[in-house]
């Protein structure tokens, strides 16, 4: 498929036909979603997407992980008309932050971090990520997000979006019982 071309029929999950399938061997496991971020209606269209299970869900802030969720993050902050928070490896902000610790797919051990000046008790986050291997990251910016007082609303990210579309499996993180799987 050209990575421009946009069909006349966008059924929903059209554009995961753009993601690059992994040809570096076993150590690369996850599709690169690279393609699919260059064509603007798949992008747009993606995280409409990733957002429709959720439109009953008061959300006053969108936050990514470091790096990849970031581009998915910004987007969803985008469709919603929300603000977004970068929470990022330790070391890359110069401001006062609050970081968390965790262990990563590779099992090295992590710091994320955040700014201190944006959540606030009782704010209502939505965190995306590109992909959730161990849920390390993910189960970290939770705990990250809920030290500063705020309330996560969902954990959503596009690989477990790949699976509904694809293989119609549940939705991760909807509820509080499933975030406490993580």
């Amino acid at each position: 498929m050209d990575v421009f071309a946009v069909p006349g029929d966008r059924h929903k999950g059209w554009y995961l036909s753009l993601m690059a399938p992994n040809t570096k061997g076993p150590e690369f496991a996850w599709l690169d979603p690279s393609r699919l971020y260059c064509n603007s209606q798949a992008l747009a269209d993606c995280a409409k997407d990733l957002l429709s299970p959720f439109q009953s869900d008061n959300i006053d802030l969108v936050a990514g992980m470091d790096a990849m969720g970031f581009i998915l993050g910004a987007s969803v902050a985008t469709a919603l008309g929300k603000g977004f928070l970068a929470v990022r490896k330790a070391g890359h902000l110069c401001v006062p932050t609050q970081g968390q610790s965790y262990t990563d797919y590779t099992g090295r051990e992590k710091t994320m971090e955040v700014r201190l000046d944006v959540l606030r008790p009782g704010s209502r986050v939505l965190l995306v990520d590109q992909w959730i291997e161990t849920g390390g990251t993910m189960k970290a910016a939770i705990q990250l997000v809920e030290k500063l007082g705020a309330t996560v609303v969902v954990g959503q990210d596009m690989l477990t979006f790949q699976q509904i579309a694809l293989w119609q499996s549940p939705c991760w993180c909807k509820s509080k019982a499933a975030k406490e799987k993580l």
